[in-house]
């Protein structure tokens, strides 16, 4: 339970920084390419653009490959663990994926399971309690 509960804490820091460090990042690049962050400049991102930009030498390119596979897996563990755990909404955490980052979208996922795993194992607890005790 202990090892649970350290998981979830990295989990949410990591939540956290994968927010806050992406949009840093995402912050620069519109002021970079629109001059200002403003909101109509913000709402006016180009896509395009900033996809090509990640392909424009071959170390961001790696790194825009690399990031593609692990979201790719990291997509496939949140269908198939969101469907075994019977997740409310797990198809959230791959819109969070897709609208905010995959630094973002997946510890979050991942600190969610956390959570839904120690609701089931207390459940699971009440009831071996229930049979065990005597009434």
């Amino acid at each position: 339970m202990l090892q649970n509960r350290i998981r979830q804490a990295i989990y949410a820091a990591l939540t956290v920084i994968g927010f806050v460090w992406t949009n840093y990042y995402l912050v620069q690049f519109t002021i970079a390419t629109k001059g200002e962050l403003t909101l109509a400049n913000f709402l006016n991102f180009d896509i395009a653009f900033f996809i090509k930009q990640v392909y424009a030498n071959p170390a961001s390119s790696f790194i825009g490959i690399d990031v593609t596979v692990a979201a790719l897996c990291g997509i496939i563990l949140i269908v198939t663990e969101g469907r075994r755990l019977k997740m409310r909404l797990w198809g959230l955490y791959i819109v969070a994926i897709f609208l905010v980052s995959f630094g973002f979208g997946f510890p979050l996922f991942l600190f969610m399971r956390e959570r839904k795993q120690i609701e089931l194992l207390g459940l699971a607890g009440d009831t071996q309690e229930k049979k065990t005790s005597p009434t």
